[in-house]
């Protein structure tokens, strides 16, 4: 944003709070994956006792936030993987229309994958799902992060088609 920019509308600056927000969580899985699995290689190593169900938390808990909850922010940041072959060739109002456009399907594919995410979790919950270690190692209650990553990556794209929309009708 430059200053002769306008401020984005409330909606719009609440989106980025949140993607900002889960952002502090996804580092915040990142910091307990690296504590569980350092008390794991030193209990394994120091005293020949693993911590009990250090892999199934680090796969099943850790990364998934560590990673779904990330995904707004990058999309926010621009840092998504994007091929602008074609994108190029077209005039700044075009391209910002072109990517609204693209935007706006990714949400609307996005918030399908989410509803998809939450009728899972809630038959996990309903399951009471766990890991098959031992000891078993409950992983219902993170399929929920999915749901939540997914909905924010949504709402992001739905900013960066406003934000898209906003930049065409200013070329």
């Amino acid at each position: 944003m430059t200053l002769a920019d306008p401020p984005s509308p409330w909606p719009i600056r609440m989106i980025d709070r949140l993607s900002a927000f889960f952002l502090l969580l996804a580092g915040l899985a990142m910091g307990l994956m690296v504590a569980t699995v350092a008390v794991d290689v030193i209990g394994r190593t120091l005293f020949n006792r693993p911590q009990p169900g250090a892999l199934e938390m680090t796969a099943q808990w850790w990364m998934p936030m560590l990673t779904l909850l990330a995904l707004g922010h990058a999309e926010r940041m621009g840092e998504q993987i994007r091929v602008t072959m074609l994108l190029d060739s077209l005039s700044p109002r075009m391209r910002g229309a072109a990517e609204a456009i693209f935007a706006l399907v990714a949400a609307a594919l996005l918030v399908l994958l989410a509803w998809y995410s939450l009728q899972e979790a809630l038959h996990g919950a309903q399951l009471r799902r766990t890991t098959a270690s031992q000891p078993p190692v409950p992983i219902w209650p993170f399929a929920f992060v999915a749901v939540a990553g997914l909905t924010m990556l949504a709402l992001q794209y739905l900013a960066t088609a406003w934000r898209g929309f906003h930049s065409a009708a200013r070329a």
